[in-house]
């Protein structure tokens, strides 16, 4: 026994190492700038020729040779390829490091959607906005800023100026001010339509899908996900490690763990924040989708995946060549081609034939179809969907022999 008054566990924490202290603000990790200017290029000058490095959009890094006509070559010139061999090869290892970053900051910056971090406007602009590499991340995103009252206002980095949904541009904000990632689960429906006929209509390619993001509310999805169960267990730690996420057991049912003081302690859902709420219940419905269960049943129930590919879909298909031949009902996008009618999924990408809604095994092409058409966001469903589309369109075009044979059984 001892004779000291307080409990066990004040005991036990008192004899415990004391942990370091948390900073005020988390510290910014050290991202490379690799020599780039803000604008997210450089250039050298390699035996009377130019290499230009440029991030194009925040899924692009281009190599581009220019010669002395100032016209840019499709490869590396000859003349350079022996002379300068060593040159040619360090400028374009130097693009793959770029292309790296570039990827890794893509990754960091959109797990921060799970998280409640705000960061004051001065740190942001140099971290950020103006940092020659997640700056072009930066630039494809919506931000929140906060007023002295303590609204905030959703705007997007322009060229020096913060462009609001409506095409203001937004007072700048005190260095002290803070700021935020923008995100759908905390935004009105009005304003996520808003948003996304903003990025549409400007053909703004976001660095990952934030206005065309999937949400989730505990008072419209529930606990519980469409896509019954999976063999094994998920969990995964959410908003910079102070939530992790789990479908325990192989159950649909989703369960938010929030830790403190070293250990995880489940939460209900309404104690759940709406990002963090939002994010783990799209990590687990991503997660159950891509389960071995789900792929039994590749027509099966609309996700909130489907429903987002849809909305894209009726956005973007009127510029193209097929509109005419194509509408979007339900979780299928209806493509008429001449031999016979098709029923694309936009969840699995499976086709269906009417009449009789018999399967067709077809292999899209990797391209979407239509050069120069314009996504919103890096989805390879969707390109598939869209592959799928453009060449049941013009299915009399069609050449492989086994995927002839299916579509004229049975028309």
């Amino acid at each position: 026994m001892t004779d000291d008054p307080r409990p066990p566990a004040a005991l036990d924490l008192l004899d415990r190492p004391p942990g370091p202290a948390e900073p005020a603000e988390p510290p910014e990790p050290g991202v490379p700038a690799h020599g780039l200017g803000r604008d997210g290029s450089l250039a050298r000058d390699i035996g009377g020729y130019q290499a230009v490095l440029a991030i194009a959009d925040p899924m692009t890094v281009r190599l581009t040779f220019i010669g002395a006509e100032g016209r840019p070559l499709p490869t590396v010139p000859g003349a350079l390829r022996a002379s300068f061999a060593a040159q040619v090869k360090e400028t374009k290892a130097l693009a793959r490091q770029v292309r790296a970053t570039l990827a890794a900051e893509r990754a960091r910056v959109e797990a921060l959607m799970a998280a409640e971090r705000t960061w004051p406007y001065g740190q942001w602009c140099r971290h950020y906005r103006d940092h020659p590499v997640t700056g072009r991340v930066a630039h494809g995103l919506i931000w929140e800023f906060e007023e002295p009252d303590g609204h905030w206002h959703a705007a997007t980095p322009g060229e020096d100026v913060l462009v609001t949904v409506d095409g203001r541009a937004l007072p700048v904000p005190p260095r002290g001010a803070r700021v935020r990632l923008w995100h759908p689960a905390r935004a009105f429906p009005g304003a996520v339509r808003a948003w996304r006929d903003f990025v549409a209509g400007n053909r703004m390619t976001q660095s990952f899908r934030q206005a065309f993001r999937e949400t989730y509310r505990p008072g419209q999805s529930g606990a519980d996900l469409r896509g019954g169960r999976f063999d094994g267990e998920s969990r995964r730690v959410l908003g910079e490690g102070a939530w992790r996420v789990g479908c325990p057991g192989g159950r649909a049912r989703v369960t938010f763990e929030r830790r403190a003081a070293g250990r995880w302690r489940e939460e209900p859902h309404r104690a759940v924040p709406p990002t963090v709420f939002s994010e783990g219940m799209r990590e687990a419905d991503l997660f159950l989708r891509l389960a071995p269960a789900a792929e039994d049943d590749p027509f099966g129930a609309p996700s909130a995946t489907a429903e987002i590919r849809g909305d894209v879909l009726r956005r973007i298909l009127p510029g193209t060549r097929i509109a005419g031949r194509c509408s979007v009902d339900g979780r299928f996008l209806v493509v008429r081609g001449g031999l016979r009618t098709y029923r694309v999924h936009l969840g699995s990408g499976g086709v269906l034939m009417e009449p009789g809604d018999r399967r067709l095994g077809v292999e899209p092409p990797r391209r979407t179809g239509q050069k120069g058409l314009f996504l919103p966001f890096e989805d390879e469903g969707l390109a598939r969907v869209l592959g799928t589309a453009f060449l049941l369109a013009a299915d009399h075009r069609i050449t492989d022999e086994a995927v002839l044979r299916q579509i004229k059984r049975g028309a």
